[in-house]
């Protein structure tokens, strides 16, 4: 009887674990060698090929301020999330459901912002003429056509199963 309810609690402790990993894997950027191998593209370069009138460097600047101000409140919740999982692993004994109810809030409060910066930047891509989104295709191009080949991408679509 001990056993197996110990390996229950193994088993909720595990998947906390595996969980609060996402949270603590925006904070430590990782250098794999898949990850040296991709050539991010270059904004600044796309900026001055761009030529932008000053109502699209105003969108420019709105997109760029909307995607840094995502990335350092991501960064930050990260940070609070590290802070008291460190507190909780001073106490003798671990309330998993606080770190689970902590990881939920920070999951909560890093949903939107990816999505804050996406339509900034579709809002800028649409205020553009026919040959700066071409530029931007371009400079785009090679990195999507990356993803698309990646080797961790199905073959056959996920069955859910």
């Amino acid at each position: 009887m001990f056993s197996k309810t110990s390996r229950y609690v193994a088993a909720a402790f595990i998947g906390l674990s595996v969980g609060m990993g996402s949270a603590f894997a925006q904070s430590v950027p990782p250098m794999t060698a898949v990850m040296q191998q991709i050539q991010r593209v270059d904004l600044k370069q796309i900026h001055d090929q761009l030529n932008l009138a000053p109502n699209q460097e105003v969108q420019w600047q709105a997109a760029l301020d909307a995607m840094r101000e995502s990335h350092a409140a991501e960064r930050m919740n990260a940070d609070v999330m590290q802070q008291q999982t460190a507190a909780m692993l001073d106490k003798p004994i671990l309330d998993l459901s606080a770190l689970h109810a902590a990881h939920e809030k920070a999951v909560q409060q890093d949903a939107g912002l990816p999505e804050k910066s996406a339509k900034a930047w579709l809002t800028f891509y649409h205020g553009l003429n026919d040959a700066q989104k071409t530029i931007v295709s371009n400079a785009l191009r090679p990195e999507l056509a990356k993803i698309a080949q990646h080797a961790a991408r199905p073959i056959d679509p996920r069955t859910g199963l």
